[in-house]
C-alpha cells in the first residue's frame, strides 16, 4: 500500500513525503509525534508487504543494523507492523547525498575524487564492515549508492546503508542456490556461480575493490554493461589497469586492484581491514624530505 502525506503510522509517525524506492522497499520521511523529530520509515514495496520471504529479509536487515549500533551503519530505532499489516523499519533521517551522486557531481565537471578524500569516506565504511564481519554479517550489496555522505550542516560523517541483502552466517540463508543477489558490476565471481551458501565476507572485499576502481577512474572495471559479459569478465577476465586510466596514481594501485578483484576469494585480501590498510599505505601522501 502507498502512503500519502498526513497518514499516521502506528498512531505515532506522520508521513511527510516519499523519499524514494528500491527493488523491494519504499522509504518515507516522517515525523515522530512523540519526540517531534524527523525519521525515515522503510516499508516493503507495493504488492510485496505480505511476502513472507521479503518480510524476513527486512527483519534481518533491521537486526543487522541494530547489531552494528555505534558504527557508521544507519541507526535503527525499531521494527514494527503498521495498522494495515505492513512491516516497516524506523531509521534515522539522513540529509546529504549518496556517494554515487557525489562522484557523479565531480565527474560532471571533469573532476575525479582525490585519494585523500576517498580514504576519508571509506575509512568508517570499512571499519563498520569489519565489525559486521566479526559478527557474521555480510553486506552483499556494497556500492557507492549505499554509502551516504551526511551534510556537514547536519553533523557530517558517513553512513553505510541498506543491509537488505545481508547474509548472517549464524542464520538460515534467504537466497537459494542458483539465485544471484546484488548489483551486477559489484557481484563477486563466486556469487555469479550461484553457490549462496558458500559466500563469505570476501564478497564485500571484492565490492570494495570495485568501489575504489570506479571512484578513482570514473568508470566501472567490467568492460561492458551487458549482464552476460559482466559475468564472464568477473569469473575469467583480466582486471584493467587503474594506473593507465589515471597515471598520477602509483603503479602499485594495479597490484591492489588485482588482489581485491581476484577471481578466487582465497587470493583476495583476507579481510576488509587488511584491504583498506593496504590501500591507505599506497595512497597516503608521504611527507617531502626536508633535506
Amino acid at each position: 500500500m502507498a502512503y500519502k502525506p498526513g497518514d499516521v503510522i502506528s498512531n505515532r509517525y506522520r508521513i511527510l513525503d516519499r523519499l524514494g524506492s528500491g527493488a523491494h522497499g519504499v522509504v518515507y520521511r516522517a515525523r515522530d509525534l512523540e519526540t517531534r523529530g524527523e525519521l525515515a520509515l522503510k516499508f516493503l514495496g507495493e504488492g510485496k508487504g505480505l511476502d513472507p520471504d521479503l518480510s524476513r529479509r527486512m527483519e534481518r536487515e533491521a537486526v543487522a543494523m541494530a547489531r552494528l549500533r555505534g558504527t557508521s551503519a544507519v541507526y535503527v530505532h525499531g521494527i514494527a507492523t503498521a495498522q494495515d499489516g505492513m512491516l516497516y523499519v524506523a531509521m534515522e533521517m539522513l540529509y546529504g547525498q549518496d556517494f554515487e551522486a557525489y562522484l557523479a557531481q565531480a565527474e560532471k565537471i571533469g573532476g575525479r575524487i582525490k585519494a585523500a578524500r576517498l580514504l576519508e569516506i571509506l575509512r568508517p565504511v570499512t571499519s563498520t564492515l569489519e565489525q559486521a564481519h566479526r559478527q557474521g554479517i555480510i553486506h552483499r550489496d556494497l556500492k557507492p549508492s549505499n554509502v551516504f555522505i551526511v551534510d556537514p550542516a547536519k553533523g557530517g560523517g558517513v553512513r553505510l546503508l541498506d543491509f537488505g541483502l545481508a547474509k548472517m552466517l549464524d542464520a538460515s540463508t534467504l537466497t537459494t542456490d542458483g539465485m544471484i543477489a546484488g548489483t551486477p558490476s559489484y557481484i563477486a565471481p563466486e556469487a555469479w556461480r550461484g553457490a549462496s551458501r558458500e559466500l563469505d565476507h570476501r564478497i564485500d572485499v571484492y565490492a570494495l575493490g570495485v568501489i575504489v576502481f570506479r571512484s578513482l577512474s570514473g568508470r566501472l572495471p567490467p568492460p561492458s554493461s551487458n549482464l552476460l559479459e559482466i559475468c564472464q569478465w568477473a569469473t575469467t577476465g583480466d582486471r584493467p589497469s587503474l594506473h593507465a586510466l589515471r597515471p598520477s596514481l602509483p603503479r602499485s594501485m594495479d597490484v591492489w586492484i588485482d588482489k581485491a578483484l581476484a577471481v578466487s576469494p582465497d587470493e583476495r585480501f583476507p579481510s576488509i581491514s587488511s584491504a583498506f590498510s593496504a590501500l591507505e599505505a599506497i595512497l597516503v601522501a608521504r611527507p617531502a624530505s626536508p633535506f
